[in-house]
């Protein structure tokens, strides 16, 4: 298996983020992962995410703010995950979307639910629920809002 790039977005709604929701058959930990997606040749990870938010969930967002890049490697049904993931924090531009509570998005023709979850959802420890990539990442910071201004404090390992 190949290494895989991937733009990630933290979409924000007071205290909660916006999650895609992932299921295995033979896995009963439920997955949870920010929407974007894997960047194409000759693609800089920001169109990626701009097209990927585009394309799941058929919105666009304002200009996104990369935060971080994390090297993830993971396994899941006996394989390999080797990825290196950038991490934008974005927002909508049409506002009425942070009235829904579920998203319905499209990964190539396969549906799927995106649902808003409160950070801490994921600090408890429970093994049927799981935050991807490197949960511990967004569990272990701070986000703060002042003033319309987002701050994240990033506590270092």
């Amino acid at each position: 298996m190949k290494i895989r790039s991937v733009s990630l977005a933290i979409l924000r709604k007071e205290d909660r983020i916006l999650v895609q929701e992932i299921n295995f058959p033979d896995i009963s930990t439920t997955f949870y992962r920010p929407i974007g997606g894997t960047i194409e040749f000759g693609e800089n990870s920001k169109k990626t995410l701009i097209r990927e938010l585009k394309e799941e969930l058929d919105q666009e967002i304002e200009e996104p703010r990369l935060i971080s890049v994390i090297e993830n490697i993971f396994g899941v049904e006996d394989e390999l995950g080797h990825e290196i993931d950038f991490i934008y924090e974005a927002s909508f531009i049409d506002k009425s979307q942070y009235n829904q509570e579920e998203f319905v998005g499209i990964e190539g023709s396969i549906p799927y639910k995106a649902c808003w979850k409160p950070i801490t959802y994921f600090s408890t420890t429970m093994d049927d629920v799981k935050l991807v990539p490197d949960g511990p990442f967004i569990q272990r910071n701070t986000f703060e809002e002042k003033n319309g201004i987002i701050r994240y404090y990033i506590k270092k390992d």
